[in-house]
């Protein structure tokens, strides 16, 4: 399984984080804002720790 790490979930990389969760890549996520985050952590992504 392909495993990529994404920093930033705004307009642009939320919908590409979005993208890579519907296709089935271990994804792992990171925001200054953990909120944002959460939305994606709930569809499986792990969050990233610095």
């Amino acid at each position: 399984m392909t495993k990529v790490g994404f920093i930033g979930l705004g307009n642009v990389g939320g919908k590409l984080a979005g993208s890579l969760l519907r296709n089935g890549v271990d994804l792992t996520v990171r925001d200054l804002n953990q909120a944002v985050a959460q939305p994606f952590l709930d569809l499986g992504a792990t969050w990233g720790e610095p």
